[in-house]
């Protein structure tokens, strides 16, 4: 699909329903069609260092994955993947040129981080999210295997940001960074590997939701949340300690400032179940905050090469400076900032 047949697909309601309304928003990897009653996801024909969506074949086995993935958590909202083709969305008498996974529309006024931004998430909220979330994980934890932990893997997604050095110091103007921690992380992984593996032996490695940020979650009012858009593309991103998965979640609520909510979360899960045991456990997760803004940091910036704005420059460069920030809790590197965030406005 190109942008050309997207529109024209919005323009003409080439897909189920009959809709009053109908928007388009778009990502660096999708284009999204949302209706009053359902949503429509068809991936674009991009290729990046961690995804290759340049075939059809390709995206409908990751539109097939998404949907497996999504309904562990939310299987009434997740429908289905469609074939698209010439006529639109969802008729299967002619050729399949792409797919599009189907699902039923989500209330967004109530997505998590437009209420946090509006100071309306609470602990109790916290609570419910923990509830829902430890359970999900310890159905899904894999099964323990010898294999050690890689230090090799961790060391390649955390230095794939490195590959978009020059942006990095377009938008933050740190040039030093990068290569003082390309020096730093393997003596520290490897320092903490014997930990993880003995970590993975005891069942703390899941194949989790893989993108946990709040832009992912809804909180209904006083209701079970809503937690979508399980990553689909590559297993490495969702197969991992589950401290890497909560690291995420942690690491976004301090990025609105919500650091009372982050502790107030973690404490939750843990009464559900105690993932964290020690002081090694503790460096860990800082170590994944850090991965986990550094993800953050890669996918804001590869939207800033297609659609530079200054609201994702501003991004950019609080997500930058969180990095930083847990770099130097976990690496040592110096710094200024005491751990503190960007403010929700």
């Amino acid at each position: 699909m190109t942008p050309t047949d997207i529109k024209r697909i919005v323009a003409r309601q080439l897909f189920p329903g009959h809709p009053s309304e109908t928007t388009l928003l778009e990502t660096h990897i999708s284009w999204i069609i949302l209706t009053d009653v359902f949503a429509f996801k068809i991936k674009k024909p991009v290729q990046f260092h961690f995804l290759d969506f340049k075939t059809p074949a390709a995206r409908q086995h990751f539109c097939e994955e998404e949907l497996r993935l999504n309904q562990r958590l939310v299987p009434d909202i997740y429908l289905g993947v469609l074939p698209v083709g010439s006529a639109g969305i969802g008729d299967p008498h002619l050729p399949r040129l792409d797919s599009a996974l189907w699902m039923r529309r989500m209330d967004n006024s109530r997505e998590m981080d437009k209420l946090l931004r509006d100071h309306l998430v609470t602990p109790a909220d916290m609570e419910r999210l923990a509830a829902l979330l430890a359970p999900f994980h310890r159905r899904n934890r894999l099964y323990p295997t010898a294999a050690a932990y890689d230090v090799e893997n961790d060391i390649a997604l955390f230095a794939d940001l490195f590959t978009l050095q020059p942006d990095w110091e377009k938008y933050t103007g740190d040039t030093d960074s990068p290569r003082r921690w390309e020096k730093q992380l393997r003596p520290f992984l490897q320092q903490l590997a014997p930990h993880l593996s003995d970590r993975a032996q005891r069942g703390f490695r899941v194949e989790g939701h893989g993108d946990l940020h709040s832009r992912n979650i809804i909180l209904p009012q006083n209701q079970t949340p809503i937690v979508f858009d399980c990553l689909e593309f590559n297993p490495d991103y969702r197969r991992m300690d589950v401290l890497s998965e909560l690291a995420f979640l942690c690491m976004d609520l301090e990025f609105y400032g919500q650091n009372d909510l982050s502790a107030a979360f973690l404490a939750a899960y843990q009464r559900h179940w105690a993932v964290l045991e020690n002081a090694a456990d503790h460096l860990c997760f800082t170590f994944y905050k850090a991965y986990r803004a550094n993800i953050r940091l890669k996918v804001t910036l590869l939207e800033l090469g297609q659609h530079p704005t200054e609201a994702l420059a501003d991004t950019a460069r609080s997500y930058g400076h969180l990095l930083k920030i847990y770099t130097s809790e976990c690496l040592g590197a110096d710094t200024d900032h005491p751990t503190g965030t960007r403010k929700s406005s």
